[in-house]
């Protein structure tokens, strides 16, 4: 019912019209005109673009954004990571012609620290024509998919750089979402920790947006970092984090770092969002400007005095920038102070934030101050939204403040201003307790002066405190429990969280039946506690997460006041295997960066050469290993393994270590993990998955033609040996017994199969 003929919906025809309209079936969708009176005209008017460099600048938005990406620094491989790149894959590009046209060269990106950003100028259609550039757009998938590669905006590195993240901050992300941003803070942390140790501090990954939250789990959880946690709140209420349980008197932990990256109208982005063009109007800005000044506010309330805030859009409009961080300074009161942080940047181009600005109504009509705003208009414009007065302008230093033009390094347009907290804010709790800790000795001796009042005082002040004491213990009365017998009231129901109903966080205690075949069978070290290890589910605890000491307080005491979305990471699968009888789970490749150094036991150190084999067949015999990876695995008894090439004087090449867990088998070994992970494991060694991939189905195709052959002539010896007695043949007993001892070698294989990695393998 609803179909048209040749199986076709009738929803079909009203998308295919809407798409074709205007253009010739088969033609390009029509993005609209990239232009925009009111754009320019509002742009002009606000002076920060210089009048020589307009065309060039609005043209430059016009243009599509190149393509940016940058390389995990904290791991260990990220040296090893970028020779390859810079080895294997820039180089090939410099020959190359397309359209008889040389391609443009990979740049790195000037400012970007340890040569780990870089930018490629390179359209759809050249990585369709070019085999090299195919070849390096499927290395960038790969690695971006295994966490070894960020794809982001340039611009959009630039707040947590000027954040200065170390490794013992407590660091809020308050609108998260996507994330890109949080993985840069999350490998800042590591980066600074010293070396095998986790860092004491974490990160909070927050958004208001449920469903943006889990999607940015996914884009987290590459960095695979223990110190992590994704919630769900709204920015401007985000509730203060507990560190500890008395309800009496409660303790509160401020932030050292929060990345406050508002919503914002976007402007900056028309590069990339070429549906801003149609969609900009100058009251934008306006619009979003009281909630930008509370998103701010509120990151201002939770830092703590010597802290670091970063303050950024991607937006070019100063209703939006300067307005927002004008206004903090000036509630401030002197708390607040903007940073200078071009020194953090050699190499970036900017301009200086501005002082004064204009605001213009969606007409197009220019509004010069507060008293000039027409009356059917007042609730369009926040007071707050206009430049600072004159006396203003030589406190608030609003020329620290950084924009980002496009036009000059071919980036997007972006804002980003640093404020240090130098004192609490006034009139917050902080504020009031720190006055009243610094109460002056003059008070303290007026404490101890009206001790010393005359004895008929004292008997009035006592009198009047038991006639106190008394009407308190009156209302006490009024406010009993209920009587015997009485129905008790009802408790008072729990505050409500809107979103996805989330599984509990639990932690392991030392008494889990579950925990001591783990500890004994992988031999893991004190530092690995117990309660540290955390499940969802009281049923089967199918995969057991690990998170910091950190992250374990941080839940602890705020798992009833903080919407957790997401934490930690995975370290055992559960995988109960008859090989296995002392263990039933598995160690998970997650986990073997923070775990590694925790793990004495099931440990195999294996040559180049031995991991290319594990890594690259499906289940190779241990036969197949060097005598020293033979004897390794031969003193195992079968179950989990990690697997782990160190370089040495013999093998110096790759200068890093490449662990991945696996499994041993009966006789053979098995290397868990998924496509990208195997490619770039294989890619530090120096091999191509690619090629093994061919080579192995050439390998595969070549063995099928063959077996066809063999079957044919097979056909054609029954056919002529049809009356010969098969007792009798010789040749034909050889050949039947060696196909049974093949067979009894493959039924064998499949077995340890079916007992030890496949059935491991199905639960990854």
């Amino acid at each position: 019912m609803g179909k048209r003929k040749g199986g076709k919906d009738k929803h079909y025809y009203k998308r295919e019209k809407k798409f074709n309209r205007g253009s010739k079936v088969g033609e390009a969708y029509d993005l609209g005109k990239r232009d925009n009176e009111l754009f320019a005209k509002f742009y002009k008017g606000q002076g920060f673009v210089p009048e020589d460099e307009w065309n060039n600048f609005y043209e430059t938005l016009k243009t599509t954004l190149p393509v940016t990406f940058r390389i995990t620094g904290y791991k260990s491989q990220s040296e090893e990571l970028l020779k390859n790149i810079k080895g294997k894959f820039f180089s090939n590009l410099l020959d190359v012609k397309v359209d008889g046209e040389a391609l443009p060269p990979p740049k790195q990106l000037p400012w970007y620290p340890n040569e780990l950003g870089w930018q490629l100028d390179l359209s759809r259609k050249v990585v369709r024509s070019s085999e090299q550039c195919s070849k390096l757009h499927d290395f960038l998938v790969a690695e971006t998919e295994c966490g070894s590669i960020s794809r982001q905006e340039a611009v959009s590195m630039i707040p947590p750089l000027v954040l200065d993240v170390q490794s013992h901050h407590k660091v809020l992300d308050m609108c998260a979402a996507p994330g890109s941003k949080t993985a840069q803070l999350i490998e800042y942390l590591h980066s600074t920790a010293p070396a095998g140790e986790l860092p004491t501090g974490y990160v909070i990954a927050n958004d208001t947006d449920n469903k943006r939250c889990y999607l940015m789990v996914h884009q987290v959880k590459r960095l695979q970092s223990p110190c992590c946690v994704i919630v769900n709140h709204d920015g401007t209420f985000f509730p203060k984090i507990r560190t500890n349980s008395d309800e009496s008197n409660p303790e509160y932990q401020l932030f050292d770092r929060i990345l406050c990256d508002v919503p914002c109208s976007g402007d900056g982005t028309m590069r990339k969002n070429f549906d801003v063009w149609n969609k900009w109007h100058p009251l934008q800005g306006a619009n979003l400007h009281g909630l930008q000044c509370k998103i701010l506010r509120r990151g201002c309330q939770l830092l703590a005095v010597g802290g670091r805030i970063v303050y950024s859009t991607c937006s070019l409009n100063p209703e939006e920038d300067e307005a927002v961080i004008a206004e903090m300074l000036r509630t401030s009161e002197g708390a607040m102070e903007l940073v200078d942080v071009k020194d953090m940047l050699p190499g970036l181009k900017f301009t200086k934030g501005v002082s004064t600005w204009k605001v213009m109504t969606r007409a197009g009509e220019w509004i010069e101050s507060a008293a000039e705003i027409p009356a059917p208009m007042q609730t369009q414009f926040k007071h707050t939204i206009f430049p600072p007065k004159p006396e203003e302008v030589e406190t608030f230093h609003l020329d620290r403040c950084m924009r980002i033009l496009p036009h000059h390094q071919d980036t997007g347009g972006f804002f980003v201003a640093v404020l240090q907290k130098v004192k609490h804010l006034p009139g917050s709790k902080e504020a009031k307790s720190e006055a009243t800790a610094t109460q002056t000795s003059e008070d303290q001796n007026q404490a101890e002066e009206s001790k010393k009042e005359s004895t008929e005082n004292q008997n009035e002040i006592a009198t009047e405190e038991q006639q106190a004491n008394s009407e308190t213990n009156n209302v006490r009365e009024k406010r009993k429990g209920p009587a015997s017998g009485e129905e008790p009231r009802p408790p008072k129901k729990p505050k409500k969280l809107h979103g996805y109903k989330e599984d509990p966080f639990l932690f392991m205690e030392e008494t889990d039946p579950a925990w001591k075949p783990i500890q004994s069978f992988f031999g893991l070290t004190e530092s690995c506690a117990v309660n540290q290890i955390l499940f969802r589910s009281m049923q089967g605890k199918r995969s057991l997460y690990f998170v910091s000491k950190a992250v374990r307080e941080l839940t602890r005491f705020n798992e009833d006041r903080i919407r957790f979305i997401n934490m930690g990471v995975k370290a055992f699968s559960r995988s109960p295997s008859p090989l296995v009888p002392e263990c039933d789970f598995r160690i998970t490749q997650e986990c073997l960066g923070t775990l590694l150094n925790n793990i004495t036991k099931r440990k195999v150190y294996i040559s180049k050469q031995d991991a290319i084999i594990v890594i690259s067949q499906e289940n190779p015999f241990i036969g197949k290993l060097s005598e020293e990876s033979q004897a390794q695995l031969h003193a195992m008894t079968p179950g989990s393994c990690v697997f782990l090439f160190t370089p040495s004087e013999k093998e110096p090449s790759p200068n890093c270590e490449v662990c991945f867990c696996g499994w041993r088998g009966k006789n053979s070994v098995r290397c868990f993990g998924s496509r990208s992970e195997r490619a770039h494991a294989l890619m530090l060694l120096g091999e191509d998955l690619k090629e093994i991939n061919k080579k192995v189905e050439a390998e595969r195709k070549a063995k099928q033609l063959a077996q066809e052959a063999q079957g044919d002539v097979d056909k054609e010896l029954k056919e002529d040996n049809d009356s010969m007695p098969v007792d009798d043949n010789d040749e034909v007993k050889e050949s039947q017994q060696m196909e049974d001892e093949n067979g009894e070698q493959i039924d064998f294989v499949e077995s340890d199969k079916v007992d030890g990695a496949d059935e491991v393998e199905s639960t990854v």
